[in-house]
């Protein structure tokens, strides 16, 4: 069941690939529409998945900003730890109360972050060949595309499975529609 779950969408990856290479202007992203991605039909025990979660001051990505990005890689039978990556990011606006209480991160540990054009590239490294996997895409898709595109005037996509979203389709399959969305 849980298979069926994970297929991919019905998008052609190496084609959406192929012509975002065509178009891009940056080389980290040159480099990352250049690597080879696994095929929709490539079994999942062949995949290597890269979980990235962010951190925000707030859930809007056109007014607040990233403050954390964490990557793990693993395959289904390992966790590669040692390649496990995490990056503070000064964000542009000022954090808000509320936000530290969620995540925990105070003003003292952005003090001296980079902002996210300094580090973009070594994220994008991290998720060459890869597919994501996030928990609620619209923070880690909308918020990555924004900051790129506000700092390199360039947007990106990229595959991913949500966590959110498969909890969902079990949820639903298993009560008969109380999932949520």
């Amino acid at each position: 069941m849980i298979q069926s779950l994970l297929k991919p969408p019905k998008i052609d990856w190496k084609s959406k690939f192929s012509q975002r290479l065509e178009t891009a202007a940056d080389q980290s992203l040159i480099d990352y529409y250049s690597a080879e991605i696994p095929l929709a039909n490539t079994p999942l025990s062949e995949v290597t998945f890269l979980a990235m979660d962010f951190e925000t001051t707030g859930l809007d990505p056109d007014k607040d900003g990233i403050i954390t990005i964490g990557v793990v890689p693993f395959t289904l039978n390992r966790i590669f730890i040692n390649q496990a990556k995490h990056w503070i990011v000064r964000p542009k606006q000022k954090l808000e109360e509320e936000s530290v209480v969620i995540h925990g991160i105070t003003h003292s540990d952005i003090l001296d972050a980079p902002d996210f054009s300094e580090i973009y590239h070594e994220i994008l490294q991290s998720m060459e060949g890869r597919i994501m996997v996030v928990h609620y895409r619209k923070i880690e898709r909308m918020f990555f595309n924004v900051a790129l595109k506000e700092r390199i005037k360039e947007g990106i996509e990229f595959p991913l499975l949500d966590t959110l979203e498969i909890e969902n389709q079990v949820q639903q399959r298993a009560t008969g529609g109380f999932g949520i969305g």
